[in-house]
């Protein structure tokens, strides 16, 4: 079994002619960027712990992989490099400033926090780069300066998508789940599951 935020998961992905991925940004004790969804590697490694707490070496000593394939903890410079052509989601965890990988960030780079005031401030820092949140609803106008938004699917009906690519925000769906081709004929509107064709 491929688990989650792997480098095997984003090839499994790209194999299987998918668009591109999300993935999540924690940093360690030594500002290194790793690539992992929780704040502690309990649910998703060998070992236990805080990843704030870790330095890179001793998070690199876990199986972040299963027992039949295992892996080490991804960085996020590797994930930037090696994944160019494909869509990258990438999902902040907290007050993590990218100056370390800019020279990475390509076009296919998208970045998304909850924290709608702290994807504006990354976007001022860094105005070439795309920004944007992560919501279950939208419940403002707080977005519209922001250049993406990902969507949960059960929720993104087309009078707000539309309001959105009106605006030119690109927007992403997820949660969607199986075998289910979704396809509109949106501009900038991104399924992350659907194949490409």
């Amino acid at each position: 079994m491929i688990k989650e935020n792997t480098d095997e998961a984003f090839k499994n992905a790209i194999a299987n002619e998918f668009e591109g991925f999300e993935c999540d940004v924690h940093m360690t004790k030594d500002k290194e960027l790793v690539i992992i969804h929780d704040s502690f590697i309990d649910r998703v490694s060998d070992g236990s712990g805080l990843v704030r707490d870790m330095n890179l070496n001793e998070l690199f000593s876990y199986n972040f992989g299963s027992t039949e394939v295992p892996s080490r903890i991804p960085l996020l410079k590797d994930v930037l490099s090696n994944y160019r052509d494909v869509i990258k989601v990438i999902e902040l965890k907290g007050d993590i400033d990218i100056e370390s990988v800019k020279e990475l960030i390509d076009s296919n780079t998208y970045f998304i926090s909850f924290d709608t005031s702290y994807m504006k401030k990354m976007k001022k820092k860094y105005p070439k780069f795309k920004f944007g949140t992560l919501n279950y609803v939208l419940n403002s106008v707080d977005h519209y300066d922001l250049d993406h938004v990902c969507l949960l699917d059960s929720l993104a009906t087309d009078e707000i998508v539309m309001s959105l690519l009106k605006r030119g925000i690109t927007v992403f769906i997820y949660g969607v789940f199986g075998d289910i081709n979704y396809k509109r004929d949106y501009k900038n509107l991104y399924y992350i599951v659907n194949k490409r064709n």
